[in-house]
């Protein structure tokens, strides 16, 4: 057997024993997001509505804008397409998210998503192999997205906001489970060096730490049970 055939086995070998490895830091760290949100105090939590539903229409903006960027800039055509279909699909989300809040009396005459960026997009664009990109992104933010909106979905159905409960049910947590998938499979492909593994590994877990942040401060000024993914 030669050796050349014996580099490449474990190299792959190693992928995936970072794939394996970072998939337990996630699950770990997602943990409490798998619970139900406990919906109480729905008078003060309604009240909230409008700045919770800002906050998932700046999550599109900012998500369009990194996605928009990074497809312009990958230099593997299937991080591309990936990242350019990403940002297809958040202008989407946006601009269906802002027409049903429209039509609920939301005033958005003021409203500019990326006047102000979060902690999260500034810390996105600091980023710059597609190693890093695709963990922080497809990896990390989409996984920690999924879990929060579904908790965000029980909400809305709880206080009544059926048509924008439809939105997140029928098309926004569908879609972040899609892209989800699709940054596992990309991942072992980007990430073959120990070097890239750990830079892909720093970033999943700032992103992960980042979101938290995020979140517990959206709950706190809210108060709220449930906040859209980041």
């Amino acid at each position: 057997m030669s050796a050349r055939y014996l580099d490449a086995a474990e190299s792959v070998m190693n992928v995936y024993s970072f794939l394996d490895s970072l998939k337990a830091e996630h699950e770990e760290s997602l943990a409490m997001l798998s619970e139900s949100p406990v919906v109480e105090q729905l008078g003060k939590a309604t009240a909230g509505l409008p700045a919770l539903l800002k906050i998932a229409l700046q999550n599109e903006m900012e998500a369009l804008e990194i996605a928009a960027s990074w497809a312009a800039t990958a230099p593997e055509p299937e991080v591309k397409l990936a990242f350019a279909r990403n940002a297809g699909d958040e202008a989407r989300h946006y601009q269906m998210l802002e027409e049903k809040m429209r039509a609920m009396g939301v005033d958005l005459s003021r409203f500019r998503p990326l006047d102000f960026p979060s902690p999260l997009l500034s810390y996105l664009r600091t980023l710059h192999t597609s190693a890093e990109r695709v963990a922080a992104v497809l990896v990390t933010r989409k996984a920690v997205g999924a879990r929060c909106n579904v908790q965000f979905l029980k909400y809305l159905e709880a206080v009544g906001v059926r048509e924008i409960a439809a939105l997140f049910r029928q098309t926004i947590i569908p879609d972040g489970h899609r892209y989800h998938a699709s940054g596992w499979e990309i991942l072992p492909r980007v990430a073959v060096s120990h070097a890239d593994q750990q830079r892909a590994r720093r970033a999943s877990l700032r992103v992960l730490s980042i979101c938290e942040e995020v979140r517990s401060l959206a709950m706190l000024r809210t108060g709220a049970p449930a906040v859209p993914g980041c």
